[in-house]
């Protein structure tokens, strides 16, 4: 359903006509400028869900390409609601956090819930454009475990640590097939 994005702007707005994006949010004046700044960025098929409940019970019975979601629904756990709710079509769907002015530990925590990524306010359509390239085109291996399920909170990779490890169970890392997105293939 997704299209890779390219690096040509015209040929990029004319993919990103094809994306179907979800904004979970509850005030108006948000939505307003979230759906101006997508269509901006080319993203004419912006849906809206006002509350978290509302959003997830879409995700199950409607397929979309990214979702958005503002700071206050955001501080309800929606992330960890959506990525370990049963039934989601997607559950590997990128799921982007607008903030206000976060700080590096809104950042981490974010992560920790399973966003994929935190945008600053104001959100520029060049800026949804790099990120939602950068969440298709190269996602974030996804990690299964007991107590969390997302993309990997790591925002690069490290190498090999030479201790002893000491957790108990190790964690899945899956990565996402370009191709077929929502398989999960076991690394």
């Amino acid at each position: 359903m997704m299209r890779l994005l390219v690096a040509d702007m015209a040929n990029e707005r004319l993919e990103l006509k094809s994306l179907r994006v979800l904004v979970v949010c509850a005030k108006p004046h948000v939505v307003a400028v979230l759906r101006q700044v997508l269509g901006i960025a080319g993203i004419l098929d912006v849906e809206l869900a006002a509350d978290a409940p509302a959003a997830i019970e879409r995700l199950r019975h409607e397929c979309f390409d990214a979702v958005f979601c503002d700071e206050a629904v955001g501080e309800s756990d929606f992330g960890r609601a959506a990525r370990r709710s049963e039934g989601l079509l997607d559950p590997m769907l990128p799921i982007f956090l607008v903030y206000g002015g976060p700080r590096r530990r809104d950042v981490e925590t974010a992560r920790d819930l399973g966003y994929t990524d935190v945008l600053t306010r104001p959100v520029s359509a060049t800026t949804i454009m790099r990120k939602l390239r950068l969440a298709v085109e190269r996602p974030r291996p996804f990690i299964v475990a007991p107590e969390f399920f997302g993309p990997d909170r790591r925002a690069e990779t490290r190498g090999h640590v030479r201790r002893n490890d000491r957790r108990k169970r190790q964690p899945k890392k899956i990565k996402i097939a370009p191709a077929a997105r929502g398989e999960i293939v076991e690394v």
